[in-house]
């Protein structure tokens, strides 16, 4: 697998930014139940290899953070992981 550019500045999908060698999306719901069903929703489409980290922060604040910890930065999986979970987003 070859690692995605480096240019912190650059976009890698809507609503995510780059955190060092990291992508992370944070978001903001009505109440805690409908942050965990995020969690949920978002546990059910990870592939067994590539998972997010995923925080409730608070009542209703939720933090993803996507990492490869096998390369060295990031790879096509942790875009596409991306992309999964932002489908989900505009899914709700």
């Amino acid at each position: 697998m070859s690692a995605v550019g480096t240019d912190r500045r650059q976009s890698v999908h809507p609503g995510w930014r780059r955190r060092g060698r990291s992508l992370v999306r944070e978001l903001t719901f009505r109440d805690f139940d409908e942050a965990l069903e995020f969690l949920e929703r978002v546990a059910g489409a990870e592939d067994h290899l590539n998972r997010p980290d995923m925080c409730i922060c608070g009542f209703n604040h939720v933090r993803l953070t996507i990492a490869n910890r096998h390369h060295a930065g990031l790879t096509q999986a942790e875009l596409r992981l991306a992309a999964k979970v932002n489908a989900i987003i505009d899914a709700r």
